[in-house]
């Protein structure tokens, strides 16, 4: 459909008892649109619009032509949409469907080599490689007020997580290649959300481990620290940064500035797990994050000086995220490549 077409659907969308062919003119000229002299007539030989009188107006197949428009708008536009054979399989709909905030967050990016990630990736999914890297971030973040969509602030629950997100991709059935993250370690300071999220399918194939956690500010400096109960060794993390934003990478990242950084590393909306021949895809739709540059004062990762991805792990960066709202979608899941 033409954008001419379109523009006229939508003025008379908007008039349900009709309009004169003049005035339908003017109007599309008022916005801006050039009218072919043939469009009204076009549109009605093609059964979208019907004349009566003077008076022209949508027919059902009109309508139903804007709402096909307005979907492969919002499909143009979803940074997750929807592949024929995915299909969503939430546990618990009006539980799993849940809305946050992040007070504050760090994305700690280390760049690591391609084949020691991939030992910890189930197949079909493999590291997406930028600049010869694989890449994992650190997020460690402070989470405000999550509880299903539509309860009450008062009844949400705030904690802090720590999630180590792997950039990755994955070729579906289809033979079509959707990239997203795998989180190969993640903890979290409250009890009962990590015992609620093991429990839930959405968190299968991505166990969340204990561990005493804080995140502090004085000033300028925010200081984190995650030091992981016994049972779950080898994600102690000490990090002191130093927030006063900068647009300018650190001296010895490969990114040249934040845009060419966006894409790779904050442009990723969905979380990955595998599991009975199909890839799970649990998707956020969040706000922007306002990303910015920091300087790390102090940082120690145990998990890239002592742990599988050792020798080889290098810190490349850190960004500093403000606040931001984001939400999830039901759980989907589509077949993989075999």
């Amino acid at each position: 459909m033409s954008p001419e077409s379109l523009a006229a659907l939508v003025a008379l969308a908007l008039e349900p008892l009709g309009l004169g062919g003049a005035e339908l003119r003017r109007r599309l000229r008022q916005a801006g649109v050039k009218v072919p002299s043939e469009l009204i007539q076009g549109l009605a030989s093609a059964g979208l619009v019907r004349a009566e009188g003077e008076l022209y107006s949508l027919t059902p197949e009109g309508h139903q032509a804007l709402r096909d428009a307005e979907a492969a708008l919002a499909g143009a536009h979803d940074p997750s949409p929807t592949t024929l054979g995915m299909e969503e399989c939430p546990s618990v709909p009006w539980l799993t469907q849940v809305q946050t905030h992040w007070v504050e967050a760090v994305s700690i990016n280390y760049a690591v080599e391609p084949e020691r990630l991939a030992r910890l990736l189930p197949a079909p999914l493999e590291p997406e490689v930028f600049h010869g890297s694989a890449w994992v971030q650190v997020l460690m973040s402070s989470l405000r007020d999550m509880r299903p969509q539509g309860v009450s602030p008062l009844l949400g629950v705030c904690f802090y997580q720590a999630s180590y997100r792997a950039a990755v991709r994955y070729r579906n059935a289809k033979g079509d290649w959707r990239r997203g993250g795998y989180f190969v370690r993640s903890e979290t300071n409250d009890p009962v959300m990590r015992r609620v999220g093991n429990a839930l399918k959405e968190f299968k194939f991505h166990e969340f481990g204990e561990a005493h956690m804080v995140m502090a500010r004085e000033g300028d400096l925010l200081t984190t620290a995650v030091d992981p109960e016994p049972a779950f060794p080898g994600g102690k993390l000490v990090g002191v940064f130093d927030t006063r934003p900068s647009l300018r990478p650190p001296p010895g990242s490969v990114w040249k500035d934040l845009e060419h950084l966006h894409e790779p590393l904050v442009e990723c909306y969905d979380a990955l797990g595998v599991a009975d021949g199909y890839v799970y895809v649990l998707t956020i739709d969040r706000e922007p994050w306002n990303a910015r540059f920091v300087q790390p004062v102090q940082l120690y990762s145990e998990y890239f000086a002592e742990g599988p991805l050792v020798p080889g792990a290098r810190l490349d960066s850190v960004l500093h995220l403000t606040e931001c709202a984001y939400r999830w979608r039901p759980l989907r899941r589509e077949p993989h490549a075999r």
